[in-house]
C-alpha cells in the first residue's frame, strides 16, 4: 500500500520535474532567438550604413569630377583665347625685336597660368579624395569599433 500512495507523488514530482525542465529549456530557445533577431537586425542596420556610406562616397566622388571638369573647361577656353589673342597680337609686330618680346610675354605668362592651375588643380583633387574617402573611413572605424565591443 505504500507503494500505491507514493505513485502518485512520484508521477507529480516527475510532472512538475519535466514542467521545469521545458520551461527552462523554452526560455533558453526564447532568449536565443531573441538573441539572433537582435543581431540580425544590427548586422542589417550595419549593412544599411554601409551602403549609405558608399552612396555618399559615390556623389562626393561624381560632385568633384563635375567640379575638375568644369574648371578644365573654363581653363582651356581661357587659353585659347589667350592664345588667340597673342597670335593676332604678334601678327600686329612691326619688327623681329617686338614680336620675341610679345612671343616672351606671352610664353611666361602662359607658363603662370598653367603652374597656378596645376596648384589649384591638384588641392581640389586632393579635396575631392578626401571628401570621397571620409564616408568609407567612417565606416571602417565603426567595423573596428564593432569588433572591439564584440570581443569584450
Amino acid at each position: 500500500m505504500a507503494t500505491a500512495k507514493s505513485a502518485p507523488r512520484a508521477a507529480k514530482s516527475a510532472t512538475e520535474a519535466f514542467e521545469q525542465m521545458t520551461g527552462a529549456s523554452n526560455e533558453a530557445v526564447r532568449e536565443n532567438i531573441d538573441r539572433s533577431l537582435a543581431a540580425m537586425s544590427e548586422a542589417s542596420s550595419f549593412g544599411k550604413q554601409n551602403i549609405e556610406a558608399w552612396v555618399a562616397s559615390a556623389a562626393a566622388a561624381q560632385k568633384g569630377f563635375e567640379a575638375l571638369s568644369a574648371r578644365t573647361v573654363a581653363f582651356q577656353k581661357e587659353a585659347m583665347e589667350k592664345h588667340v589673342a597673342a597670335a593676332k597680337s604678334l601678327m600686329t609686330s612691326k619688327s623681329v625685336q617686338e614680336f620675341v618680346e610679345k612671343q616672351n610675354d606671352y610664353a611666361k605668362s602662359s607658363f603662370e597660368a598653367y603652374v597656378a592651375e596645376l596648384t589649384t588643380v591638384s588641392e581640389l583633387v586632393s579635396g575631392v579624395a578626401k571628401e570621397t574617402i571620409a564616408p568609407i573611413n567612417d565606416r571602417v572605424n565603426a567595423v573596428g569599433q564593432f569588433i572591439q565591443t564584440a570581443q569584450r
